[in-house]
């Protein structure tokens, strides 16, 4: 699913995007903060970048918006 929301929105190769799941598997409704923990944690990402996040769930429910990182 991500890598279809990549394409769809036509991102820049320069932004970053969260890989997490292939490393934590599907963590339910704590996917998108676990995801971005890591990208702060391993400076791939900034406190004070804008980040769009998008969560995805069971009957196909979906939900995103734009924050500012902590």
């Amino acid at each position: 699913i991500t890598e279809i929301i990549v394409r769809a929105l036509d991102l820049a190769d320069s932004v970053v995007v969260a890989d997490d799941i292939a490393r934590t598997g599907n963590t339910s409704s704590a996917s998108v903060p676990l995801a971005t923990h890591r990208l702060l944690a391993e400076g791939r990402a900034r406190r004070g970048d804008l980040a769009l996040l998008v969560g995805f769930g069971g009957g196909l429910a979906y939900a995103a918006q734009v924050i500012t990182l902590p």
